[in-house]
């Protein structure tokens, strides 16, 4: 009788936990066949803007001084005086040097040694006491209210400059400034081993700021271009690959492109958009290939 009872309490369990189980799968099976609302994610759109960009030639090079020269006495003696310094302004005419000519058996009067240029005073060479020849050099004088800067110019792009024509030079001694110029002369050679051309360009020295020596950079404008431009956020950087998402037909579109100038809050696109697609610019980083968009004016 016990036996009996046992049996038919484990049915009855056994029965009870195949219902529920049943139970627990119908419910799923109703939750799966619901239907998943669909994912629509809110963007905004924009057609690219064409903007005139100025196209640049850059080249470096360094700065000289418009002349130099080396003074020289034209006799023979020992230096009595020199009356400048390195950085002492002279003119043309000037004296710099007293060089006394005394000899055994003989008077001289002293000889004055003459600047031949306006310029600065770069090196005082021979001190009072040195023993000299016409041969021995004195000091040298720079002019410098004007600085020339010589530049390396790829023989593709002189074509571009001319004698006359605009630069600007930047250096590094003065990262924050620029300096306006001017061609004033173009090499009629070109350099074998790198293919450049020299460019020479003339820059007002005001405060004799620019030294002779300094590296400079030169930029010379070659023209203008027409260039399309998204905004910044528009571009989605991907595996060391640049897209932009685009509106087609209610749905995200990714196009690989090629970037060039940052204007502002815009990135110049050289290639992948013809200037007609209607861009995502708000919510790019957030769809996929194919997502439905809703375009939010």
């Amino acid at each position: 009788m016990k036996k009996v009872i046992i049996i038919g309490l484990l049915s009855l369990i056994l029965i009870i936990i195949i219902y529920r189980a049943y139970q627990n799968y119908k419910i799923k099976q109703e939750v799966m066949n619901q239907p998943v609302p669909e994912k629509i994610i809110p963007v905004k759109t924009a057609i690219p803007v064409k903007i005139d960009v100025v196209s640049k030639i850059i080249a470096s090079g360094n700065l000289y001084a418009e002349s130099e020269v080396t003074i020289y006495s034209k006799v023979s003696g020992k230096i009595q005086k020199n009356l400048v310094q390195m950085n002492s302004k002279v003119k043309n005419g000037d004296i710099l040097s007293i060089v006394d000519r005394d000899e055994i058996g003989y008077e001289y009067k002293p000889y004055e040694v003459k600047s031949n240029i306006n310029g600065v005073v770069s090196k005082v060479l021979q001190n009072p006491g040195a023993i000299i020849t016409p041969n021995t050099p004195l000091m040298n004088i720079v002019e410098i209210d004007k600085i020339k800067a010589i530049a390396a110019v790829d023989e593709l792009k002189i074509r571009f400059i001319k004698i006359g024509q605009e630069a600007i030079v930047t250096l590094q001694a003065y990262p924050d400034e620029s300096f306006k110029a001017k061609v004033s002369n173009i090499s009629p050679i070109c350099n074998p081993q790198n293919r450049t051309i020299d460019v020479e360009v003339l820059i007002r020295n005001e405060n004799y700021k620019l030294k002779p020596g300094m590296y400079a950079n030169i930029e010379f404008k070659e023209g203008y271009k027409k260039s399309l431009f998204v905004p910044i956020s528009a571009v989605i950087e991907k595996l060391d690959k640049k897209y932009v998402f685009i509106n087609s037909n209610g749905k995200a579109k990714s196009l690989q492109v090629n970037t060039g100038s940052i204007m502002g809050d815009k990135i110049e696109i050289l290639e992948g958009l013809t200037g007609d697609e209607e861009v995502i610019i708000v919510g790019a980083d957030k769809v996929n290939d194919n997502d439905k968009i809703n375009i939010i004016k």
